[in-house]
């Protein structure tokens, strides 16, 4: 592969680390933005309600902004309206301002998400193998790094309030920085669009995808779930307190990270359908650990499994439906990733409504048993569509 091209690869990885750097430093913020407005948790699902309307504004646009003005230019313009945003959630005074910051945050973060992954489908399909699993590695390491940075600060005696400011104010300046020399969408050879509207044929590729769709939801309400609420129940259950809590989490993104990076390798040795089902397995069983655990130390092996469980579901859904489609990857994560993302961001404000109302156990206990509806799913209508084209 040109040296071009491993830049562009290297740069990308880059982007994916620092998206997920500042979303998981914000995520251990929350049980204090909550304590802090009096939210119960019936309040801060609305709250987080908010974020899911800004990611489900921003699918259906954002994938055809990215084809059309390149994958490359609405990442580097969306990562700086993002990085910003991220920080502005743990100053608002009340419900309505965290609400508008919060549904900011959704929309640019899911318009770099869409257009980071886009850009990596076209490094994907220049190099002819899986590299998706790898990238949503980087996320999931970035995850891990900003965790454990959290964590850290912190058990120190630094003011909590300037912890966003100063990592995002870093993270801002990276971006800037490495979104130079990223894979063009011009350097990418796609299929020409039909031009006959809905053909009988496109008809027929979107049902061939609705069963990948359905899957990507189910994982992806899961992650949203555990990102946004684990620490709440560490928290709140377990009276682990932020610093332990955000253990936890770390723990669920160094899993997490350690699979993703293994996952273009496992699924090339063992095949998409089985590591589908064995990722379905593993979540589920690590919701049910971490949801009836009796002490945090039990709660973070929860987490640590449930992050091994997760790992690889998108990415391997992505590829798995940009292989079939062979469309430019605006269009392809739009349509397949927007599912899973809407699940992402829609699954912690109902599971804030049933806690509020059963307690979060339960609603944990729920999640992970949706996280099992993967394996009939499959079983029902994916059986044979699961291939390894071009990883080996």
């Amino acid at each position: 592969m040109p040296l071009s091209n491993q830049i562009a690869h290297n740069r990308i990885r880059a982007i994916f680390f620092l998206h997920g750097a500042a979303f998981s430093s914000w995520v251990p913020h929350i049980p204090l933005v909550q304590e802090r407005l009096g939210f119960g948790h019936d309040d801060l699902g609305a709250i987080l309600l908010a974020a899911a309307i800004g990611v489900l504004t921003v699918m259906p646009v954002a994938g055809r902004l990215s084809d059309k003005f390149g994958s490359e230019r609405v990442a580097r313009y969306s990562g700086i309206a993002y990085f910003i945003s991220v920080g502005i959630p743990v100053y608002m005074p009340s419900f309505m301002s965290m609400a508008i910051a919060m549904f900011a945050m959704g929309f640019f973060g899911a318009f770099l998400d869409i257009s980071m992954n886009a850009n990596g489908l076209n490094v994907e399909r220049t190099k002819k193998r899986s590299v998706m699993s790898g990238l949503h590695g980087c996320w999931s390491l970035g995850g891990f790094a900003g965790a454990g940075t959290t964590a850290a600060w912190f058990a120190l005696p630094l003011p909590i309030s300037w912890h966003l400011p100063v990592m995002l104010s870093i993270f801002l300046v990276l971006h800037l920085i490495l979104q130079r020399q990223l894979m063009p969408d011009c350097a990418v050879q796609h299929d020409e669009p039909e031009k006959d509207g809905l053909s009988s044929r496109q008809q027929l590729m979107f049902l061939t995808l609705l069963p990948f769709g359905a899957c990507a939801f189910i994982g992806q309400f899961g992650e949203g779930v555990i990102t946004d609420w684990a620490t709440v129940l560490m928290t709140t259950e377990l009276q682990s307190g932020p610093t332990l809590a955000a253990v936890g989490f770390a723990c669920y993104s160094a899993t997490m990270a350690i699979t993703r990076l293994s996952g273009d390798w496992l699924v090339t040795k063992f095949g998409r359908a089985q590591i589908l089902l064995a990722s379905s397995a593993c979540a589920s069983f690590g919701l049910f650990v971490l949801a009836l655990s009796p002490h945090y130390l039990i709660a973070w092996v929860g987490c640590a499994v449930a992050g091994v469980g997760l790992a690889t579901i998108l990415p391997l859904l992505i590829s798995a439906a940009a292989q079939a489609t062979g469309k430019g990857g605006g269009a392809v994560v739009s349509t397949i990733a927007a599912t899973g993302y809407t699940a992402l961001m829609a699954g912690p404000p109902i599971v804030g409504a049933i806690g509020e109302k059963f307690g979060l156990v339960s609603a944990f206990v729920l999640t992970a048993s949706f996280l099992a509806l993967i394996i009939p799913v499959y079983m029902l209508t994916m059986r044979g569509r699961l291939r390894v084209t071009g990883n080996s």
